[in-house]
């Protein structure tokens, strides 16, 4: 079993972009212990980490003795993978100090970044910080299906009743957290309120306001914004702030953690840049995440937008109106983003049986139970995707167009029994394929997620209320990557598959069931105790 060590040690932001490549690692290498570095005030967050199997922190305010005397502990780990995500001369030390087998480290772009901040040209394109991170993978041959920061949010943990009563009883939740790191990375506090003002006002939304208490805001500022249509959460732990902010339709704020963390438990963000710039790769990288900011010459002014601004005005912020933030966050709130909870089916070995390469549209032959489980699946609100990896294409073991007959059949015979599904959506590509049109690199192929992403868009499903359903362990990864959960079948290659799983940390997030109708009745067993 290989011991592997990930390290961050950077502010909430930064860390949260690690998790995808945190769960890559474990998706690479499932037999792996891992262990995450980080600071104390982070652990609670790390910990909800797919993946993450031990957290170590960073000792606050240790003199050099204390320090070494850590770094003697951590040696006797006995890590065989140092993969350092933080690049600083404390994660230098680190693994310096470590007898790992491999170590690497992230490429920083510490060149590029300085151009873009003391240069008026900004590159056409740019890597985000999570390519970047992903890179660690590419350096031990490893997989990257995610590329999105994603956290298990704990619903079992209790909250304030005043906000529970906000959350369910009171209609649709945005949240606006007005804070930032630096106060130079903060649009003005009386904006904010004026658009929690409006989205009330025109949508009846009720508005969750996180604050720190070291942030000015005065009740004034709300204006006629009424008393219940506003909850205050002051200074809330980081993982209870994830648990609100799961069950909030938007989250508005400025270039900051919190507009990470909402990225990372699935709720759409609108993030107000100023002095910063999404080409230092870091904006927000969720799936409906938006970054409002104008063209300024001048920005980014400093890496981290601390340097304060050089002009009698912030252009950056002032030009950033209040009636442009409203229109963004209308445009979510009204959308058919995350509408419903989505079943997604693979189509061999889990709807249809196995039949290697089917290239026959006479050979489609439903598993024994799938027109009933289809049925259930309906008849409880899910929406039904059928989602395939098609690499014979790829492998030129059959055409585009076989495919595509072979699907056409499947929907006649589904219509036939009264059955109409949400989506269907394949992949035809594979890395070694022979087909040079499909041989390459995807997005789309199992367990990467752009089949489901597509589907989430197209069709407005909520992943994080769906499940994936199939018989090969691609199918529970891809259920990890967008933070759903999954059913592993053992009909076609799931018993077989079953031998090699290795459960989640997180119970209930997987479930081995014999068939696609055993799985339905699973689900709607689950569903019935949420």
């Amino acid at each position: 079993m290989r011991k592997i060590l990930v390290i961050r040690l950077g502010s909430l932001g930064d860390v949260l972009l690690t998790s995808p490549t945190v769960l890559n690692l474990k998706i690479s290498f499932p037999e792996s212990k891992l262990t995450y570095l980080t600071k104390e005030r982070f652990r609670s967050v790390v910990e909800r980490f797919d993946g993450v199997g031990n957290v170590v922190t960073w000792p606050e305010n240790m003199g050099k003795r204390s320090e070494f005397l850590f770094l003697a502990l951590l040696r006797k780990m006995d890590f065989d993978i140092v993969v350092d995500l933080h690049g600083n001369p404390r994660s230098w030390l680190t693994r310096k100090i470590l007898p790992a087998t491999h170590t690497v480290v992230y490429p920083k772009r510490r060149w590029e970044r300085r151009q873009a901040v003391d240069s008026d040209q900004l590159p056409q394109s740019w890597p985000h910080t999570i390519d970047l991170y992903n890179d660690c993978l590419r350096q031990l041959g490893g997989r990257i299906p995610a590329a999105t920061p994603i956290i298990i949010p704990d619903d079992s943990m209790s909250l304030n009743p005043d906000v529970m009563i906000s959350l369910n009883k009171k209609g649709p939740t945005a949240l606006i957290a007005p804070g930032a790191a630096h106060s130079t990375k903060a649009w003005p506090v009386k904006r904010f309120a004026q658009v929690a003002e409006q989205l009330h006002r025109d949508q009846g939304i009720h508005i969750i306001w996180a604050r720190s208490s070291f942030d000015n805001v005065d009740t004034e500022y709300f204006g006629s914004l009424c008393a219940e249509a506003l909850t205050t959460l002051t200074d809330w732990p980081i993982e209870k702030l994830a648990s609100v902010i799961a069950r909030c339709r938007l989250t508005i704020a400025n270039d900051s953690g919190l507009a990470h963390l909402s990225s990372s438990v699935g709720t759409p963000v609108i993030a107000l840049f100023g002095p910063t710039h999404p080409v230092l790769g870091f904006a927000p990288a969720g799936l409906f995440d938006r970054v409002l900011d104008v063209d300024e010459s001048c920005r980014p002014c400093s890496l981290h937008g601390s340097k304060s601004c050089h002009r009698e005005k912030r252009v950056c912020f002032d030009r950033l109106a209040v009636e442009r933030v409203v229109e963004a966050a209308c445009g979510i709130l009204t959308s058919d983003i995350r509408k419903q909870a989505g079943l997604f089916v693979d189509r061999d070995g889990t709807l249809i049986v196995d039949k290697n390469y089917l290239k026959d549209p006479d050979g489609v032959e439903f598993e024994e139970g799938a027109i009933e489980a289809l049925k259930r699946a309906h008849a409880s609100g899910l929406k039904i995707v059928v989602v395939s990896n098609q690499s014979g294409v790829a492998r030129g073991y059959f055409s585009i167009d076989d495919v595509e007959r072979v699907n056409r059949r499947l929907l006649e015979m589904l219509a036939q029994e009264g059955i109409e599904l949400g989506g269907l959506y394949y992949c035809p590509h594979h890395p070694d394929g022979s087909n040079p049109k499909y041989t390459r690199e995807c997005r789309c192929r199992k367990p990467a997620p752009g089949m489901l992403h597509q589907a989430a868009i197209e069709l407005g499903i909520d992943l994080r209320k769906s499940w994936v359903v199939g018989d090969k362990i691609d199918d529970v990864n891809l259920s990890r990557v967008v933070g759903a959960r999954s059913v592993l079948v053992r009909t076609g290659y799931g018993r077989e598959e079953e031998r090699r799983f290795v459960p989640s940390r997180f119970e209930g997030r997987t479930i081995v069931a014999d068939n696609l109708l055993a799985a339905v009745r699973e689900i709607e067993r689950v569903g019935s105790c949420d």
